[in-house]
């Protein structure tokens, strides 16, 4: 019985085809996603992103080489001052530069700092100046140095959210039975001196984070002191034109 000769496999000379086809698949869906982005309005998403910040606390879009993280801030150095004030809306600018005069005049006290993140300034309070440990009262200096910052606050179009932050070492007294409680209460005492200076309670919001947010180690004495603060987290108003 013969056997059935086999015929030789036909060779597909055009296999590249597929290669091809996939490769122009690829670069169409480049230049469509390029298309879209080239397309948002810079503007929108400027107002959602200050939205979600105060609602969140969170920056969605930090500054190049900043994380995602609430301790991922950086104060702005002086080599790059400019081009990190080409970020801020002219109000913010304004307020930043009036500040630093404040400062030396001896209007605000030394350990007061302004910390730029992306398109908000931080006007951060530190405990040893303006509360005693484990307390959440205002007075004398503290209080007026709070005052002083609320003029010029209240002469400008912005949003204004107290945040309360502790170390992580824990507190259970009479009128505080954790860090929550006593972040959230420094917050309300420093919202309380700004509502009574003048500025719309509906420009005002506060949040007490504990020692949730830390922005250095807890591990040490001198980090345990950054992350005992109140920060005052100044935004342009939503609905304002930028610049």
């Amino acid at each position: 019985m013969s056997r059935k000769k086999k015929h030789p496999e036909h060779v597909n000379h055009e296999r590249w085809l597929v290669s091809y086809a996939d490769f122009m698949t690829l670069l169409f869906a480049f230049f469509v996603v390029m298309f879209a982005v080239s397309q948002v309005d810079s503007k929108k998403v400027g107002r959602f992103t200050e939205s979600f910040s105060k609602a969140t606390g969170i920056d969605i879009f930090p500054e190049s080489g900043v994380g995602l993280l609430p301790s991922g801030e950086s104060q702005t150095q002086s080599e790059s001052g400019a081009k990190s004030d080409n970020m801020l809306p002219s109000d913010l600018a304004e307020l930043k530069t009036t500040l630093a005069k404040m400062a030396k005049t001896a209007e605000l006290p030394a350990t007061l700092q302004v910390v730029q993140r992306r398109n908000e300034l931080v006007i951060r309070l530190s405990e040893s100046f303006f509360f005693g440990a484990g307390d959440a009262s205002l007075e004398g200096p503290a209080a007026k140095s709070v005052k002083a910052i609320a003029s010029e606050l209240a002469k400008r179009k912005v949003s204004i959210r107290i945040e309360g932050h502790t170390d992580n070492r824990p507190i259970r007294t009479a009128r505080f039975r954790s860090n929550w409680e006593l972040s959230t209460a420094r917050a309300t005492s420093v919202i309380a001196v700004l509502a009574d200076s003048g500025i719309a309670p509906e420009r005002l919001s506060a949040a007490g984070y504990g020692e949730f947010h830390p922005v250095a180690p807890n591990e040490t004495d001198e980090g345990r002191r950054q992350n005992r603060r109140v920060d005052i987290v100044v935004s342009a108003a939503v609905g304002e034109e930028k610049p």
